[in-house]
Parts: C-alpha cells; sequence; structure tokens
C-alpha cells in the first residue's frame, strides 16, 4: 500500500504507511515528522515535546491537546485509542465487547531541524469487511479531525491466509 499523507501543517506531516493483517486483528502503521522549519530554537523544543507527549521543559502536557485517533468500522462501530495501559479497558483479564483499538508508540527520535516517530495502531478483534475510516487529531499541533477511508474489503481472506511463525 502506498502512504496517505493526510495531515501536513507548516511544520509536521502525518501519513498512514501500511497496514499489517493478522488472523486476530489488523495493524495500522502511522509514520509522523516534524521539521524546524524556521523556528527559534525555544519553540522548537516546545513544539518536539509536544509532538512526543511530553514537555521538554518540565511543564504540564496538554492530555485534550494530544494526538488521537480513532476508526469507524464497516458496520459504524466506532473505536477511539484509549489511555488504558491494556488493550481494550482497564481491567487487562476481561476481554472487551466489541472492537478495541489501542496504540503502540514506536518511540522517535531527531535532532536540531528534524524529528520522526511512529505509532502502530492495533484494532482488535478483526474488522468486519468494507471500508475503515481512520480519525485522527491533535489541537495541540495544528491539526483538525482528519479521515482517511482504507478499503479492508479483502481483510478477512487476508486474515484466513496469515500463519503464525511457529506451530502449536
Amino acid at each position: 500500500m502506498g502512504s496517505a499523507v493526510r495531515s501536513r501543517p507548516e511544520h509536521l506531516a502525518l501519513a498512514l504507511v501500511g497496514i499489517d493483517v493478522y488472523r486476530e486483528g489488523v495493524q495500522l502503521r502511522v509514520e509522523r515528522r516534524l521539521r524546524r522549519n524556521g523556528l527559534p530554537l525555544t519553540e522548537w523544543n516546545q513544539l518536539c515535546g509536544t509532538f512526543m507527549g511530553y514537555m521538554s521543559q518540565g511543564g504540564l502536557v496538554d492530555v485534550a491537546g494530544r494526538l488521537r485517533f480513532g476508526a469507524v468500522l464497516a458496520d459504524g462501530e466506532k473505536v477511539v485509542t484509549d489511555p488504558s495501559p491494556w488493550f481494550g479497558g482497564v481491567d487487562p483479564m476481561v476481554e472487551p465487547d466489541g472492537h478495541t483499538l489501542s496504540r503502540r508508540e514506536q518511540g522517535g527520535g531527531g535532532g536540531g531541524s528534524t524529528y520522526s516517530s511512529a505509532d502502530h495502531l492495533w484494532l482488535w478483534p478483526l474488522p468486519p469487511a468494507g471500508a475503515i475510516e481512520l480519525v485522527m487529531q491533535s489541537p495541540a499541533l495544528g491539526i483538525a479531525e482528519t479521515r482517511v477511508t482504507i478499503d479492508a474489503s479483502m481483510v478477512p481472506e487476508l486474515a484466513a491466509r496469515a500463519r503464525p511463525f511457529w506451530e502449536q
């Protein structure tokens, strides 16, 4: 799949770069890029902190402004990334009702002029065949609610062909 760039303010680009289909779910891979583009050093450091979800100068994090993801599935079900440390809820031993969308940040790095990071979004269980509408928003980074539609009609067939690394 080619990348789908969906947000590109003056200093920031986000792109859906891939989809991995497993027997149990789907992983959406999002790449994030930040460029300094002439910002003074103090503003650049603050922007990097916001980009990575922390405040580099020891201030408080704007939780409401953080990057958030959601999805609308083909059957109309809506799921959002949750703040829980476990996939889908407050108790890791209880299977959630419906689908869950969990964000796993993949780290990041950069320097004085650019910064890069990635996110993996785990959608579980397998979504129904049809379109998945990926939704993202980050008020702190100047990203209004943005959507990209993914053709997931082949997901059930691809999941059926998936094989584990090792047989039980």
